[in-house]
């Protein structure tokens, strides 16, 4: 049911590049909209904040690898019928990737907005969304841009094990850059593996140049 018909060919390599670069903004959508809440959760709740901050530091340092193979085989068990579970462990294991360093970020932007930024606001009669939406979240976007671009490079790393994950002789790879560099492997294919590694370049590098550089410039 899991095993992923790869095709080795640079034919193929568009589309295993449109499903890993997927996978990983799906993961950014996610990890940004957590970063939101989380963030703001904590910097305006003092009594919250106790419990939120040392919680995101916890959850940072738990190494994503061990809990990955449990996840898995509990998705799998969920959806045993379709690839779905496998989606979403992949999505989630990239999310852990790139939240906590996200969510730090915001979190101490929003604690150091400059009073003057809250005398303005208060000046003008701002709500709590105007407030954040026309002074904290502009104050906060610069460093959240940079530690985006960090998180990005991180859920790679973790998309591309979990893309080609193999237990035993269960096959759990998904069809994407990283299925692609094990099969390649596994056959000795070195222009495959060129091909592979090119695809991923250029991917970072689009997504980096019609992303996340415009956001940074903005």
């Amino acid at each position: 049911l899991f095993r992923s018909q790869l095709d080795l060919s640079p034919l193929a390599l568009p589309k295993y590049t449109f499903f890993s670069m997927m996978r990983g903004l799906a993961a950014y959508a996610v990890s940004l909209l957590f970063t939101l809440v989380y963030a703001y959760w904590a910097a305006k709740d003092a009594r919250a904040e106790r419990l939120l901050v040392p919680l995101l530091d916890i959850l940072q340092s738990i190494p994503v690898l061990t809990f990955l193979m449990p996840l898995l085989l509990v998705m799998v068990a969920l959806f045993p019928r379709s690839n779905i579970g496998l989606e979403l462990t992949a999505i989630f294991t990239i999310f852990t990737a790139q939240a906590w360093n996200m969510t730090f970020s915001l979190y101490h932007s929003l604690k150091s907005v400059p009073s003057e930024f809250h005398e303005a606001a208060t000046v003008y009669r701002f709500n709590w969304w105007q407030r954040f939406k026309w002074v904290e979240l502009p104050f906060a976007t610069t460093g959240l841009a940079w530690n985006s671009m960090m998180s990005m490079a991180g859920g790679w790393f973790f998309l591309m094990i979990n893309e080609s994950f193999v237990l035993g002789d269960k096959d759990y790879r998904l069809p994407g850059l990283g299925s692609y560099m094990s099969a390649a492997v596994a056959k000795g294919d070195a222009a495959a593996m060129l091909w592979a590694v090119g695809a991923m370049t250029l991917m970072i590098v689009a997504l980096d140049q019609l992303r996340l550089r415009p956001v940074v410039v903005w």
